[in-house]
């Protein structure tokens, strides 16, 4: 049977004044009071993951955020295998006074590994995070008899001329050595037939070399000249 109009109107003035009943009860609850504090957060997030970044060294540290140098360990092969060959590098950076900042020589240590990093199956000369333990240090006998490990600071010399470090041979190949005069600008001087002040310290040709090898004594000796 359906609703007279009159029947409708009645029912729907009773709902307007249930609604504006709820609304009224609702605004003494929320009005002019401070805010609930509560906790909002979206997806777990797998915090271990979150980690500094660290130049550690050794399969222990996989995982513990270290750098990636390049797209071979970007790919994380598997820790029990030897890395491949990178074809691409990473991190590229200078050391210049404004640029990564200058090497200071007093701290600057150079070394040399017992390794074979063509050939050793487990150490990849590009990839140190991969390495499971640091290589043995490579070893030298000094003029007592005495082993030290092939580690130390680079022999450099400044000219205060040009400004710039020089190293410090303890060897000199003859054969690839040339004896110059250079300018306060460091470019090789001119004698006065217009060439160039250089020489090759040795020549096969006994009349232009400047040492010979004196096979009694087995030491090189220079020339004497005399006018």
């Amino acid at each position: 049977m359906s609703k007279t109009l009159n029947t409708r109107i009645i029912e729907l003035e009773r709902e307007i004044e249930h609604l504006k009943n709820k609304i009224s009860a609702l605004s003494l609850n929320t009005e002019s009071k401070p805010q609930t504090p509560y906790t909002k957060h979206g997806r777990e997030h797998d915090r271990p993951g979150y980690v500094t970044i660290s130049p550690a060294v050794g399969m222990g540290a996989m995982g513990a955020g270290e750098i990636i140098w390049n797209n071979v360990e970007l790919d994380r092969p598997p820790l029990n295998a030897k890395p491949g060959e990178p074809i691409i590098g990473f991190n590229k950076h200078s050391h210049s006074r404004f640029a990564g900042g200058a090497l200071d020589i007093n701290t600057l240590e150079f070394v040399e590994y017992n390794v074979d990093w063509e050939t050793d199956p487990d150490y990849n000369k590009h990839c140190q995070d991969y390495w499971s333990i640091e290589p043995l240090i490579a070893t030298s006998q000094n003029t007592d008899g005495e082993n030290v490990n092939r580690i130390g600071y680079l022999d450099l010399i400044f000219n205060a001329d040009t400004q710039k470090w020089g190293a410090v041979s303890a060897e000199i190949d003859v054969k690839k050595t040339n004896l110059v005069m250079r300018d306060a600008n460091g470019d090789i001087q001119i004698d006065a037939n217009g060439n160039e002040m250089s020489s090759p310290l040795y020549n096969t040709d006994s009349s232009k070399t400047n040492v010979v090898w004196d096979t009694n004594a087995q030491v090189w000796r220079f020339y004497a000249v005399y006018a």
